[in-house]
């Protein structure tokens, strides 16, 4: 019946084979046969190859247990684990919203006409709540540099929710100001959710005309 049955046409009993495609169906036509014959079932089964030489050297067969619970299906449990661990603490640990800075260096910078100097920038600002949110930039800490924004009036920008907006945005620093006058300085750009208490910033430089 075993054989019969057997989509690969192979004889189970001459031992595991490499035709095989461990489907089970031998193991339901025997275990039928040995109902209707009255003979205990199990004749064939599923069994490790570790255990058929055990068996076959007349030892007995290790315990199932033994066969899950081993040092690498420990450690890869472990592992996988502290993966999932990872990841949900990321997840709740990130922020809602996300920004790079990307410099126009052609041209560096602009002297404008009241001797003052203007940076460029495209920022990119991203909203992953699945709200719309309003963000306010600003630049931390420097009264000699100020921020205004392309086609926006203010320092206020809507985002909607999970969505990506690039802007441009210029940095002035006064006329006769340390800032307009050096090569280069540090400059931190501070952007906050209007009504909320998250913000974030992100760092670049601002070229004078020592550049």
């Amino acid at each position: 019946a075993c054989v019969n049955v057997c989509p690969m046409g192979i004889d189970i009993r001459d031992g595991q084979q490499l035709a095989c495609i461990t489907c089970g169906l031998c193991i339901d036509a025997c275990n039928d046969i040995m109902d209707k014959v009255g003979k205990p079932r199990g004749l064939i089964g599923y069994m490790a190859l570790t255990d058929e030489t055990r068996e076959r050297a007349g030892q007995e067969p290790k315990s199932i247990w033994k066969h899950v619970f081993r040092a690498r299906t420990i450690v890869y449990t472990v592992l996988w684990a502290g993966v999932g661990v990872a990841l949900l603490v990321a997840l709740f640990i990130r922020t809602d919203v996300d920004m790079s800075i990307s410099p126009i260096r052609n041209p560096t910078h602009v002297v404008l006409s009241d001797g003052s100097v203007r940076n460029a920038y495209d920022i990119r600002l991203r909203n992953m709540n699945q709200e719309a949110r309003t963000f306010h930039l600003s630049v931390a800490d420097n009264d000699a540099i100020n921020l205004t924004m392309e086609g926006i009036e203010g320092q206020n920008v809507l985002v909607g929710p999970d969505e990506q907006l690039n802007q441009r945005v210029y940095l002035t620093a006064v006329p006769n100001s340390d800032e307009a006058a050096a090569p280069n300085t540090p400059v931190r750009i501070w952007v906050s959710i209007v009504d909320g208490e998250e913000r974030i910033y992100g760092e670049t430089v601002f070229n004078g005309r020592g550049q």
